[in-house]
């Protein structure tokens, strides 16, 4: 169950964080998909590790 719901909000995460950046106008669209993909990649990283323990 946690799992999901894990699952269910890392996407509403994941488009909040992008909103945020996008408003800021810091960073151009390309830096900010390439810090989704890494923010994606650690997090799935994690969770592999969590698995493994």
């Amino acid at each position: 169950m946690f799992l999901i719901a894990c699952l269910a909000i890392l996407p509403l995460l994941l488009i909040a964080y992008y909103t945020i950046q996008r408003t800021a106008g810091h960073h151009s669209r390309e830096d900010t998909r390439h810090m989704i993909q890494d923010m994606v990649v650690e997090a799935m990283n994690k969770h592999d590790q969590d698995f493994d323990d």
